[in-house]
């Protein structure tokens, strides 16, 4: 018996493991993630077994869904992250974010139990703190005085990750290597605010007149 409750867990993980490294390389394109997406992943899983396995391996409650064992891993490892790895705390946030979607359009697909509701729970309760945090960040971000920005590479790599996060929030294709950079290379001249300028680009920018503009 025990040997096979341990084959059980090990299966549990590895498919947790593989659900987190497909979102982790479906977000690698945004440039959010800084990490191995498949030791992350490992990592995540491992690290939460650690600490809540009796919640995880059905010896007190039945086992969650493995989806809602992908986002309790997300939101443990978002707390593990350095306070100032905005970068990735966003990469986190956007998978969060999207998993929660997943869980609430197709509960009754899940076969949500108890024990799901619980782990969903303080799960929601990480997402929300670090949602509010980084908003409150990034109000202060944009008071710094934009001469900051060295170079345009530094501009354009900051005007990159927020770009490709709206882009995701607002589930669009993310046309930004299409484009001619000489707009966005006067917008640095003209000391411009590149993460208030990448949100009115994904907002206002769509792939066919990209295109079209780059023919």
């Amino acid at each position: 018996m025990g040997i096979f409750s341990k084959f059980k867990d090990n299966y549990e993980k590895n498919l947790v493991i593989e659900i987190l490294n497909d979102q982790f390389k479906r977000i690698e394109s945004l440039g959010l993630l800084s990490f191995n997406p498949k030791k992350l992943s490992v990592e995540l899983v491992e690290n939460l077994w650690g600490e809540s396995a009796s919640y995880l391996n059905g010896s007190i409650h039945k086992r969650p869904a493995r989806i809602v064992f992908s986002i309790a891993a997300l939101s443990n490892g978002l707390e593990c992250l350095a306070k100032d790895d905005v970068q990735n705390q966003k990469a986190f946030l956007v998978l969060l974010r999207e998993l929660f979607t997943e869980v609430d359009v197709n509960r009754n697909q899940y076969g949500i139990k108890a024990v799901d509701v619980e782990l969903l729970e303080i799960a929601s309760k990480i997402y929300v703190e670090f949602s509010q945090n980084l908003s409150s960040e990034e109000s202060v971000s944009e008071q710094v005085n934009l001469e900051s920005y060295q170079t345009w590479d530094e501009w354009y790599a900051v005007f990159q990750v927020e770009a490709a996060l709206h882009f995701d929030k607002l589930g669009k294709f993310n046309c930004l290597e299409y484009m001619d950079k000489s707009p966005l290379q006067r917008a640095y001249e003209d000391n411009v605010d590149p993460k208030s300028l990448a949100k009115v680009f994904a907002e206002n920018t769509n792939f066919e007149t990209v295109f079209k503009n780059s023919v």
